[in-house]
């Protein structure tokens, strides 16, 4: 039998399906999404097609690390050797290139659905500006292989079988390098031996089938260039510190020939910096002795789980790589715990952390449609420098409660083994 919240989430998919269906059929969300365009025509699914198409060519007696003229972009293949045993393929085209990445897309925006309770209005308005956010429609769009990855998490948090967890995350490492961050997970056990054996099984595992794999991954990370050096890497698209920093360097005002670059360093100061050491000053005392943060290793449910595997992920590519915006999907991960713990009498840090990451996707898509649909050219600059102070604002409260919370483990089960 259906209980009323089932119901909901149901109706509710329905209705962001079909929304987002008529945005991407009517074309609406174009130029602000980046069309991928073959003779004029847009190709949905392009980021999923890729790893398709390399199948083929490689079939073909092509080394697809080097060269893939069957994708449309002659893209080379970036992803793990595993996703190159894709089998059938010539038989079953139609599953391969529509209904599968179509089924994990829906799956997807299913997924965050769930993640709300709808136990008050300002859920309703929170999952709208996220569900209908740029990075979401753009990996829906893309059908981006990030989707797999963020329902792995979501496997992972709910399955606490570690045979289990071991394959998966070994499986998805390989396909893509950074769920290595993942094997905190391990740090869910209640036993300091335990945490330790699982985590060198997994890390002593991955690096054997890397160290097996090793040209293949010296080709991977050679053809990492082909999407790094865009210049869209350093603007609006960009979700990294390595990204921001670029820009910023780059970023100049020049007025009647003189340099004012000064007023970037007092814009920054402003807009970031000082935000970051109120916040800090006011609430780092609050979040180390807060039992909601202090239980988020502790405490093995699955609104921790997911919430620590999206967070370490989200810092873990945010620091490590020049990222595209579509990896702030991982950020939604972070949504079940903030709800789950918002409304607590000692949680205000948490409540105005929840509407810091509503407003995030918010300000990220109307950020991105005012620069790419040239609405305020002059002040394009400014919008993306912004864009960017927010997204480290962000991720300062993210790294703010996973240092509390590893804090926390480290207290109680590595200092009594020491």
């Amino acid at each position: 039998m259906f209980s009323k919240k089932n119901i909901l989430t149901s109706l509710l998919f329905l209705f962001f399906t079909l929304i987002i269906y008529f945005l991407i059929t009517k074309q609406v969300i174009y130029p602000t999404i980046l069309p991928m365009t073959v003779k004029g025509v847009v190709n949905l699914f392009s980021d999923w097609s890729v790893t398709i198409n390399a199948n083929i060519c490689l079939e073909k007696g092509y080394d697809v690390y080097l060269d893939n003229p069957c994708d449309p972009w002659n893209r080379k293949h970036i992803y793990g050797h595993i996703l190159l045993y894709l089998p059938y393929i010539k038989d079953f085209q139609n599953f391969y290139f529509i209904y599968l990445p179509l089924t994990l897309n829906l799956a997807f925006l299913y997924s965050i659905i769930r993640f709300f309770n709808f136990e008050d209005k300002i859920e309703y308005f929170c999952l709208f500006f996220i569900a209908l956010s740029t990075p979401v429609i753009l990996v829906i769009e893309r059908a981006n292989m990030d989707i797999a990855i963020f329902l792995l998490i979501i496997l992972i948090a709910k399955n606490k079988n570690n045979v289990v967890n071991h394959i998966t995350l070994v499986l998805t490492t390989i396909l893509k390098f950074y769920p290595i961050s993942m094997a905190v997970i391990f740090l869910f056990k209640n036993n300091f031996k335990t945490m330790l054996i699982n985590t060198l099984i997994f890390l002593i595992t991955v690096f054997l089938i890397l160290f097996l794999q090793w040209e293949s991954l010296i080709k991977i990370f050679n053809n990492s260039s082909q999407y790094s050096d865009s210049k869209i890497f350093m603007g609006i698209y960009t979700f990294s510190f390595i990204g921001a920093f670029n820009f910023f360097n780059n970023f100049e005002i020049i007025i009647n020939n003189k340099n004012y670059n000064f007023i970037k360093y007092l814009y920054l100061s402003l807009v970031l910096f000082l935000p970051i050491i109120v916040t800090y000053y006011k609430n780092f005392r609050v979040v180390f002795y807060n039992n909601s943060i202090s239980n988020l290793f502790l405490k093995n449910d699955f609104n921790n789980r997911v919430y620590i595997l999206s967070s370490i992920v989200i810092l873990f590519c945010y620091f490590s790589f020049t990222s595209f915006i579509y990896r702030e999907i991982f950020l939604i991960g972070l949504i079940p715990w903030l709800i789950q713990n918002r409304k607590l009498i000692e949680n205000k840090f948490i409540n105005i952390y929840f509407y810091v990451l509503t407003f995030k996707f918010l300000i990220s898509t109307l950020c991105t449609f005012f620069v790419v649909n040239k609405i305020f050219p002059s002040l394009n600059p400014v919008i993306i420098f912004s864009k960017h102070c927010l997204d480290f604002y962000l991720i300062s409260l993210i790294f703010l409660v996973f240092l509390s919370a590893v804090t926390s483990v480290y207290k109680k089960y590595f200092i009594k083994n020491i």
